[in-house]
């Protein structure tokens, strides 16, 4: 053995002191020096597996979870049938997604200790990311025979629930956790975002509410919170919100993002335009930024930035069809026609059923002229909607166009059985009878002014045989 792997007794003794200073900064809070605490009695004695366990603990702490699992994976060498080591190494893995590992790892652990009720609790979310919720609700029963009042294994079957929109259920769950251990982290979080997605507003605020008492600088909760109020129209609760997103961290473009539409809910244009441009200052691909940035520049009368924002967004690949609707619609105000049909069209590539974007989209082939197009998608917005009254009213129109007046009518009568006192049916009837008597006065007129032309065009009779 070389000298640099020996470690003489004042070595043994200093990392010892290191560990203990390691524990009392971890207890502190200060994780960024135990951890060099921990790394140093390491360097001294890197074949203790324990220090390396301690080490990835506190790198959990730091969220760097790929760093923990080197450290995990460098203790399982050492310790290979320490439970504890795997376990921690199979959630790592599942927080950065690799949950085919993870599942090794818990099925390795389940070999070495069958009764360790974590590698069945903790498996629970693996199987959720995955989709595989029967797998989860198993691997919570299997749990459950082991340790009946588990409360990681309330909150984590409460995940898998609200993933299948089984709000009540994922509820009830977490109530649970609260039970049995009132400490629990993020639980009020939780039970606010089931509640949001309920619609229930009053009942998540005041969860959010709780959560903040507990962890009042937990950015990401200050962030939801900020959102439901701002979608409560409690614009002055949101606003503080996100305020105190930006005093914990002036560089946050989600909050510089939100504040953005708080100001443009307030009709504050040129405010919600600096916010929305910081957002994307910190976050080059802050989705909706670009979008909202179009808005401003239309609400201040400058198209051409909002033509190129909006392209911009569209290079995003923005995938909620609301805001594809909208984009499309403030194309087609600027004039930008053939863009405003790319939205429409991904809107029916991401459902070809969405009969939002078959309309829109044939209402760009008729205002590019483009009838028959146009008509043959509003026969598919007919298909999905028999009773779409704006597809009836376009296809009457276009029948007029094309000087097909019966089958013009036959669209405006059905408009008009569906809804008789719309004034738009009545406008489009009235144009197409006036268009019928028109044709039935010209028609006439055109005939005899035919006869009167021909018969001044005839060829004169020759008379030159005619007897006297």
């Amino acid at each position: 053995m070389s000298e640099a792997e020996f470690a003489y007794p004042n070595d043994w003794s200093d990392a010892e002191n290191r560990i203990e200073a390691a524990h009392d900064l971890y207890e502190n809070g200060r994780w960024n020096e135990a951890l060099l605490e921990l790394q140093a009695a390491i360097d001294i004695n890197p074949n203790n597996g324990n220090w390396l366990f301690n080490k990835g603990l506190t790198l959990d702490t730091l969220d760097r979870y790929n760093d923990a699992i080197e450290a995990y994976s460098q203790a399982n060498e050492l310790n290979p049938e320490d439970p504890d080591i795997l376990n921690c190494l199979g959630i790592d893995y599942t927080r950065i997604g690799q949950y085919q590992l993870a599942l090794e790892t818990f099925e390795k652990l389940t070999r070495i200790a069958p009764d360790y009720e974590p590698s069945y609790c903790n498996r629970i979310i693996t199987y959720a990311e995955l989709g595989q919720h029967d797998k989860a609700e198993e691997m919570f029963y299997l749990a459950q025979q082991l340790k009946e009042n588990c409360p990681v294994c309330y909150y984590n079957i409460g995940n898998s629930l609200f993933a299948r929109q089984s709000y009540d259920r994922a509820i009830w769950c977490w109530q649970q956790t609260q039970k049995l251990d009132s400490n629990h982290p993020q639980v009020d979080y939780r039970i606010a975002q089931a509640y949001w997605a309920k619609g229930q507003y009053a009942h998540a605020k005041k969860h959010f509410l709780a959560e903040l008492r507990r962890s009042p600088g937990d950015v990401e909760v200050l962030l939801d919170t900020g959102i439901l109020l701002l979608e409560m129209n409690d614009l002055e609760s949101a606003q503080e919100k996100f305020h105190r997103i930006l005093e914990l961290n002036p560089q946050h473009g989600q909050a510089f993002h939100y504040l953005g539409e708080l100001q443009l809910q307030k009709g504050l244009y040129a405010r919600a335009l600096e916010s929305f441009q910081q957002a994307l200052k910190f976050n080059s691909n802050q989705p909706g930024s670009h979008y909202r940035l179009a808005e401003c520049y239309i609400a201040l009368g400058q198209r051409t930035g909002a033509k190129e924002h909006l392209q911009a967004e569209l290079q995003l690949g923005p995938e909620d069809p609301d805001v594809l609707l909208d984009m499309g619609f403030l194309l087609q105000h600027i004039g930008e026609i053939t863009t405003a049909m790319t939205c429409f069209e991904r809107i029916i590539d991401m459902n070809n059923e969405d009969e939002r974007g078959y309309h829109n989209l044939s209402l760009c082939y008729y205002s590019s002229g483009l009838i028959v197009e146009g008509i043959e998608l509003s026969c598919k917005t007919l298909e999905i909607n028999p009773d779409h009254i704006g597809a009836l009213h376009n296809l009457a129109l276009a029948h007029k166009q094309l000087g097909l007046l019966e089958e013009a009518q036959d669209y405006a009568a059905i408009a008009s059985e569906l809804s008789s006192a719309d004034p738009r049916t009545r406008v489009i009837l009235r144009q197409i009878k006036w268009t019928q008597r028109k044709n039935r006065i010209i028609a006439p007129a055109q005939r005899l002014g035919r006869w009167i032309k021909n018969f001044w065009t005839k060829k004169p009779r020759d008379n030159s045989d005619r007897k006297n």
